[in-house]
């Protein structure tokens, strides 16, 4: 049995086809690859502060050599996501002084004049020099701000009465 390249080998018109074909079909790759890219959503810098205004201690205890603190705390965001928000706060402070936190925060938010309420989860933790690291991820968005996506962080001293945070964010429309 005879294969193609026997059967047509070195003829020049089967390197013709030959390259018309793979050259159709990286056309082809290329063009899916800019239409997927247009249709999905741009991703936006996010830059701002949050604001602590109100911190209320729910309920301490201890867990082993850690004392955990239930907090609700209420901030104020400015920036890209501006508006007020509540969170609460399980705060797990370990003998060291150094402390990890897992969080939910609701904040009625305006996003590029639109409105709406953004949940946010989050993990963060406060180092033995003060400096919280926070990293937040939208899962939820509601009103003008439904199909929201993003993620902020935050790296500032604690005790900072502001800190700053940047990230990405984009609409699911």
């Amino acid at each position: 049995m005879q294969t193609l390249q026997d059967r047509f080998g070195g003829t020049a018109r089967f390197k013709h086809t030959r390259a018309a074909a793979i050259t159709t079909l990286l056309a082809v790759a290329v063009a899916t690859t800019i239409i997927a890219t247009a249709a999905a959503s741009q991703k936006e810098a996010a830059v701002g502060t949050i604001a602590v205004t109100e911190r209320t201690q729910v309920m301490s205890y201890r867990d082993g050599n850690d004392v955990v603190r239930e907090l609700q705390v209420r901030r104020t965001l400015t920036g890209t996501f501006s508006g007020t928000e509540i969170s609460l706060v399980h705060n797990v402070t370990h003998p060291d002084g150094s402390a990890d936190l897992a969080v939910v925060s609701s904040c009625t938010c305006t996003v590029e004049e639109r409105t709406g309420t953004v949940t946010f989860s989050e993990r963060a933790s406060i180092d033995l020099d003060g400096i919280i690291t926070v990293h937040r991820r939208v899962i939820d968005a509601t009103g003008s701000l439904e199909g929201l996506r993003g993620k902020l962080e935050v790296e500032a001293p604690f005790a900072a009465p502001a800190q700053p945070y940047t990230g990405r964010y984009s609409f699911g429309d």
